[in-house]
């Protein structure tokens, strides 16, 4: 299903790359945990990451432009909280045994 906003979303970036590009970013730091800008009823309604960072630029709650986010820092959020899942499941699988 198209989204019902995209000529919403496309003025607000200057092409449909930029607009996927600012869209996929997105859906990663949704995927890494950053919280999701959404109300919780609206967000509880949909499990696609993609269509959460669509709708949340569709609704305003995100800014569009260059050097926004801190991309390294991203990563190495991303990085700790990987480390932190792999040491918990290492942990529960000892407790385990």
């Amino acid at each position: 299903m198209a989204e019902p906003n995209i000529d919403k979303m496309l003025a607000l970036t200057n092409s449909k790359y930029s607009l996927s590009v600012v869209v996929a970013k997105r859906a990663l730091q949704l995927k890494a945990g950053t919280p999701s800008a959404l109300p919780v009823d609206q967000r509880a309604k949909i499990r696609n990451l993609v269509t959460v960072a669509m709708r949340e630029l569709a609704g305003g709650k995100l800014q569009v432009g260059e050097n926004l986010i801190d991309e390294e820092k991203l990563a190495q959020d991303l990085q700790r909280t990987k480390q932190a899942l792999l040491q918990a499941q290492t942990v529960h699988a000892l407790e385990r045994d």
